[in-house]
């Protein structure tokens, strides 16, 4: 390679970063969409935000149907909302490459149509049913007034013609969704990963059984140990009330997860720039990190008050803070000192081997730190709701069912705890695999 060749114009550089975000944003979408099984994920959260926003802007459903009253939470429903077309978009994000057939379209806007619906029903109080059948907004959102109407009236008739009428809207809508995952299209893929799941669903099958067995053959109290099917029999008849209080604890793992990545992250910059700074902070945050959780829960519940939720999340970030500091400082010092010297031979500046080699370098150790996180935030968010504080989370209710010898709904409560940990880990998954498609790890699969 000759001198001259080293050497590339404005133009010719940006041609170069263009073809590279062409190139991994193909692989990206190759390994969601072609490789993996992440359009079926993508297809089955988009049904589920579907069944349950037709149930939430539907009086009848949210106040009556067993379903529906899980998702009275108002933060939650917001969420949903917004969450929604936001995963419509992922799924049919690949469509930008490739133009689908028009069926596929059409099915897209009537879920894009139900969405912007849901949204005004839900974050704008405005449900176009009633506006259509003449019945008052606040029927739609205030408990107390769907209760007030009664039964053989004009406005009683109305609601359930709404009623009817968003049964229709729910099922085309659903249907719309199946239609552009187009199951019956992905059949080869299914075939080729079923072996990867065989084996975990036999061994969780054989702990089940031998759980439940065990328990029967030795005449193991239930105080001591429920079994699968009890536990599962009390999670039915309590869910909508674990959705609620689930969301409450979640909410404060998540703030404290961004609060406490956020800050570790920024540190851990500042400490890769200045190596002083962090021969100084490196020893404090490994003394501060061998502090048990218990031991921040009943400090920070009298500093910030034990009702409110400043409290949890200090705990969650202050778990989740160290953690991230450290691998945000152990990937941006690990780069290979070759790797340096080519981009000086390229007179590169100091911003642009940072931005493009410090940076890709330490992805991997920052998303590692960002996944131990997930399930650091929502241990720190029960443990500091289990030694007080709002009644209204998962870990007081694990602590108030054992007290009165409800060991059933304990364990149903630690199972959303665990499904939720599991869901918030998968989701920085996705986004660690959005944001590094051209990692080896990835491009191996």
């Amino acid at each position: 390679m000759s001198e001259s060749s080293l050497h590339l114009t404005p133009h010719q550089d940006s041609d170069i970063e263009a073809a590279a975000h062409v190139i991994y944003s193909e692989a990206a979408d190759e390994a969601l969409h072609s490789r993996s099984l992440g359009r079926d994920w993508l297809a089955l959260v988009v049904l589920f935000f579907v069944l349950v926003t037709y149930h939430i802007q539907n009086p009848v459903l949210q106040f009556e149907a067993k379903f529906g009253t899980a998702f009275r939470n108002e933060s939650l429903q917001n969420f949903l909302a917004i969450a929604l077309p936001g995963a419509l978009l992922a799924l049919v994000w690949h469509w930008r490459e490739k133009r689908p057939p028009a069926y596929k379209i059409v099915s897209a806007v009537i879920v894009a149509l139900f969405s912007l619906h849901i949204i005004a029903a839900v974050l704008f109080n405005f449900n176009i049913f009633g506006a259509v059948l003449d019945i008052p907004q606040e029927v739609f959102t205030d408990r107390r007034a769907f209760r007030d109407i009664e039964a053989g009236t004009a406005l009683f008739d109305s609601l359930q013609t709404a009623k009817s009428i968003s049964i229709v809207v729910g099922v085309v809508s659903l249907l719309a969704v199946v239609v552009i995952w187009s199951p019956w299209e992905r059949i080869p893929i299914y075939r080729r990963t079923l072996g990867d799941y065989v084996a975990a669903l036999v061994i969780a099958g054989v702990v089940l059984g031998l759980w439940e067995g065990l328990i029967i053959l030795f005449n193991i109290q239930q105080f001591l140990l429920p079994k699968p099917s009890v536990i599962f029999t009390g999670f039915i008849e309590i869910y909508p009330r674990l959705v609620s209080v689930g969301w409450n604890t979640f909410q404060n793992a998540f703030w404290g997860f961004v609060v406490g990545c956020g800050l570790g992250i920024l540190t851990g910059l500042v400490s890769a720039r200045f190596t002083s700074f962090s021969k100084a902070l490196l020893p404090l945050a490994i003394a501060a990190n061998s502090v048990p959780i218990i031991a921040f829960a009943p400090i920070f519940n009298t500093w910030f008050g034990a009702l409110n939720m400043s409290s949890k999340v200090a705990i969650a970030a202050v778990l989740v803070y160290f953690p991230a500091m450290i691998s945000t400082l152990k990937g941006l010092t690990s780069v290979d000192n070759l790797s340096i010297e080519l981009m000086k031979s390229y007179a590169a500046t100091d911003w642009e081997i940072f931005r493009k080699v410090r940076v890709p370098t330490a992805l991997p150790y920052i998303f590692s730190a960002l996944k131990v996180a997930t399930t650091l935030s929502m241990i720190a968010a029960i443990v500091s709701e289990y030694f007080g504080g709002s009644t209204l989370g998962l870990g007081y209710r694990i602590r108030e069912d054992a007290q009165l010898f409800r060991y059933q709904d304990s364990w149903a409560a630690i199972i959303v705890a665990s499904l939720l940990g599991i869901l918030f880990y998968l989701v920085v998954s996705t986004v660690e695999r959005g944001a590094m498609p051209w990692h080896i790890s990835f491009r191996d699969e």
